[in-house]
């Protein structure tokens, strides 16, 4: 290398170095003066802090102290109290509702199926006639918790007698009962042979309110929670008269004076109560001849009485159903009628399927089945109870009805059966 190149390649060797230094030196200002604005912004956030929490020595003090400060105080910042806020007052309704969903959920599929039967004693025990509850009602009531059970004449002999029996009967049960009896006073009372003070005829308001507190008060006192009455027939055969207008205002007085005494009422039959022991009877009324008539009469109870429950006739009514199908087996007089149609949202119980207008027709269990898929809520004396029990927990295993379909019939019968503890639980608080 020429001592020109020499000179040359020391030259920008030397120019690198100095570049090199340059650079060097330029970041280190850069550093430093960012050091020196993170501690002004330090110095700066710890004074705004003091002076906004009011700290003794806001002002005035030297950024070291302040910055010394900053380090060796901790700041409590409090947060308010929390008040929890007030629970809600339960309803009525809120603590029934309570009560019968914590019932239905212990219930097993067996139970809950015959939960939705009513039977006569002798069904259930498999004696001719029943005028006692002994083993063999404590056995028959573990093997099927039936909803209820319907007595009649003869099952009762006097007061004592029928009053033991119920009594004994409910304390067998695992769950409360219907202990269920047909009874509308002087005229038709299956108590008719013992004698109740302040019963008369019934041919207005006034004696049928009269009649029904006092028939209602003593069927209380006998056991009996459950009265099918009052009957709807517009006719000569009717306990009440022919004219509409009249029957609407005895019955509704009838159904109020029942309920007042503390007996739930059942009112029969809707549409109308008439003859099907023999076969199946058609009614040709149309919708709008039963609205004018029997309609309003149930309208009128049900708005003003709330019945527990109201029993399905088996009488077919083909020009308002649509088909000859039993009232209690068909979904257009249950759901569309009675239901929507009028409204009601209570307990709904088939007529007697024992009677000639189901059994020629249909086996007991179909009878059972069917009457659950078209919204009946209790099946009412089958022909053949095993039969029916079977029939419906078969369709309810095989899954052609749902389990959720009995929770719905059964939360509308326990929310009758268990009005009264709610009522206790208010009463207790």
């Amino acid at each position: 290398m020429s001592k020109f190149d020499e000179q040359e390649f020391d030259e920008k060797r030397l120019a690198r170095r100095q570049r090199r230094k340059k650079s060097q030196v330029t970041a280190f200002v850069i550093l430093a003066l960012f050091i020196l604005v993170i501690a002004g912004v330090a110095v700066f956030s710890v004074y705004s802090i003091k002076n906004l929490l009011n700290i003794p020595g806001g002002g005035g003090e030297s950024a070291e102290e302040a910055a010394g400060e900053a380090s060796s105080e901790e700041v409590v910042i409090e947060t308010p109290e929390t008040v929890d806020p007030e629970p809600e007052e339960m309803t009525e309704e809120d603590i029934l509702n309570e009560v019968v969903d914590g019932c239905i959920a212990e219930l097993s599929i067996e139970d809950k199926v015959a939960g939705l039967f009513i039977v006569t004693p002798e069904q259930l025990t498999g004696v001719a006639t029943a005028v006692k509850a002994g083993s063999g009602t404590q056995d028959a009531l573990s093997k099927y918790a039936v909803g209820g059970v319907s007595y009649f004449a003869k099952n009762i002999k006097d007061e004592a007698q029928i009053t033991e029996m119920l009594g004994t009967t409910a304390s067998m049960s695992k769950y409360p009962i219907f202990t269920i009896v047909s009874d509308e006073g002087k005229k038709g009372g299956v108590t008719s042979n013992i004698s109740i003070e302040g019963i008369t005829d019934v041919t207005d308001p006034d004696t049928a309110s009269t009649t029904s507190k006092a028939l209602g008060e003593k069927l209380f006192s006998y056991g009996f929670n459950l009265d099918i009455a009052p009957s709807i027939d517009i006719s000569e055969n009717g306990l009440y008269g022919t004219d509409a207008g009249s029957v609407k205002g005895i019955a509704a007085s009838f159904a109020s004076g029942i309920k007042e005494s503390g007996v739930d009422v059942c009112v029969s039959s809707f549409p109308l109560k008439t003859d099907t022991t023999a076969g199946l009877t058609a009614i040709s009324k149309s919708k709008d001849e039963l609205a004018a008539g029997e309609y309003d009469i149930f309208k009128e109870i049900i708005e003003n009485s709330n019945p527990a429950a109201i029993m399905m006739s088996n009488a077919s009514f083909e020009n308002a159903a649509g088909d000859n199908t039993p009232a209690s087996l068909s979904s257009v007089m249950i759901d569309e009628e009675l239901r929507n149609g009028l409204g009601y949202g209570g307990i709904v119980i088939t007529g007697p399927l024992n009677e000639a207008s189901v059994t020629e027709y249909y086996t007991s269990g179909e009878a059972a089945v069917n009457a659950i898929k078209s919204g009946a809520d209790m099946i009412y004396l089958p022909e053949n109870f095993e039969e029916a029990y079977n029939g419906l927990l078969e369709a309810v295993n095989s899954g052609s009805i749902d389990e959720a379909r009995l929770d719905e019939s059964l939360k509308r019968i326990y929310k009758v059966k268990y009005a009264d503890k709610a009522m206790e639980i208010i009463d207790n608080k």
